[in-house]
């Protein structure tokens, strides 16, 4: 997307129409680089700029002169008749600029851009159908304030929405009704407080999530995209993403709850990812664990075991999976299966209940822990059509190995409120407050 400027309200223009020079009428199905085009009905106006086919094609303006559901004046591009990238500003002084979606109509406000509110804030972000989705809240006073939003799709009117739910920097929430400027409707929004926990917030207070369970993803490419087992981001309000002392917020991109597998987009590029082996594994091919069992009870590193793949099948002859002997603990769900050239083989699952085996076998089992093949997350990754790298012929030394693990397996968090935690039943393992 091309550069947004930030420019004032007063200084918006649109010079087309101030012109004096003679523009032709645009021909029924032809083409023209600027000619005049009166469209009628009860969303009719007028436009002046480039047409083909007798369509707006390349650079041009329209304004309404009737009611109109998206705005009253729009200036950039088109795309077969429909706003492409530009500036459109509202009957309330609202102007947005940025891109347009273009497969239908109605989609308004779709990818990149920036909304300048008639108060004075400004939103620098996502938007999706005509509505704010994730970005940059920049307040009149100069102050900032990264947010997400859900919103109830049958609860919204053009760019508004009415109801709906409001994630904030610290993970606080609010969920409610909202303002003519998607504001809470019942509250102010401000920046975290000072013990950077949102306490200037007086709704966040009240609708508080906090981390209640655990598990392991990793860096699968470039643009933060990651790894990890569905059950490790069920029923979570938000995953966050922990690396190098940082703490990054995530977004989920799918979900396989069959092979118990989670595609999430963290906000932030790694520096490495694992690549994709192009084959299954064979039986004794050696193989390394990396995650963080116990969550962060024993140190905030990355934990790493070793061992071999024992069989080709998981549980029942299940064929998705790979039986391995390396340990694996609670924590480690979620976390990397890599051959000794930091390739993935697969990702660690589960684990034999250990008292069921006593019940009915009497014995105590031995590292008998499972992971789903490298395939199957090929087929979730390729589903979703995102990008990744297959293997590539070259050994690893031991160095490289342990800076691929370090810098693409991250520790993650899932943050609830308790009233989801009351109503979602798991076999997470709990955080101690002090976490």
């Amino acid at each position: 997307m091309r550069n947004i400027l930030l420019i004032s309200l007063a200084v918006l223009s649109f010079e087309v129409f101030s012109s004096n020079e003679d523009i032709p009428n645009c021909p029924i199905n032809g083409s023209h680089p600027k000619c005049i085009k009166i469209f009628g009905g009860d969303y009719g106006g007028k436009y002046i700029g480039s047409v083909i086919n007798g369509q707006p094609n390349g650079y041009g303006v329209f304004v309404a002169t009737k009611k109109l559901r998206q705005g009253t004046k729009y200036e950039g591009y088109w795309i077969d008749g429909l706003r492409s990238e530009g500036k459109q500003q509202y009957e309330d002084g609202g102007v947005y600029d940025g891109e347009w979606g273009r497969k239908y109509p109605d989609l308004g406000m779709h990818g990149n851009g920036i909304y300048y509110y008639p108060n004075g804030d400004t939103f620098e972000g996502q938007f999706k159908r005509n509505k704010p989705i994730k970005g940059n809240l920049v307040k009149k006073d100069g102050s900032t304030l990264y947010l997400e939003y859900r919103w109830n799709w049958e609860k919204f009117k053009g760019g508004r929405i009415l109801f709906g739910e409001l994630t904030f920097q610290d993970g606080s929430t609010y969920k409610g009704e909202f303002d003519k400027f998607n504001n809470p409707k019942d509250t102010k929004i401000s920046p975290p407080g000072e013990d950077g926990k949102g306490n200037n917030n007086p709704k966040s207070q009240s609708n508080n999530i906090r981390p209640v369970a655990s598990g392991t993803g990793f860096a699968i490419n470039e643009q933060g995209v990651i790894i990890t087992n569905s059950h490790v981001v069920d029923g979570c309000e938000a995953v966050k993403v922990h690396h190098k002392g940082e703490i990054y917020t995530s977004i989920l991109i799918a979900k396989d709850a069959i092979n118990d597998l989670a595609i999430i987009k963290a906000d932030f590029k790694p520096n490495h990812f694992f690549t994709l082996k192009e084959r299954d594994p064979s039986i004794l091919d050696e193989i390394v664990v990396a995650g963080y069992p116990f969550g962060m009870q024993i140190s905030s590193n990355v934990k790493v075991t070793k061992g071999i793949v024992s069989s080709l099948a998981g549980i029942g002859n299940n064929y998705s999976q790979i039986q391995i002997d390396a340990a694996i603990q609670p924590g480690n769900s979620g976390g990397p299966i890599i051959d000794l050239d930091g390739n993935l083989v697969g990702v660690a699952v589960s684990k034999l209940d250990l008292m069921t085996i006593v019940e009915n076998y009497g014995v105590v089992p031995e590292d008998t822990n499972f992971g789903i093949k490298s395939n199957v997350v090929k087929n979730l990754l390729l589903g979703n059509s995102i990008n990744f790298d297959l293997s590539k012929d070259y050994r690893a030394n031991k160095m490289d190995l342990v800076e691929k693990i370090n810098e693409s397996t991250f520790f993650l968090s899932c943050w609830m409120s308790q009233e989801s935690i009351e109503k979602f039943s798991d076999t997470k393992m709990m955080f101690k407050e002090n976490n």
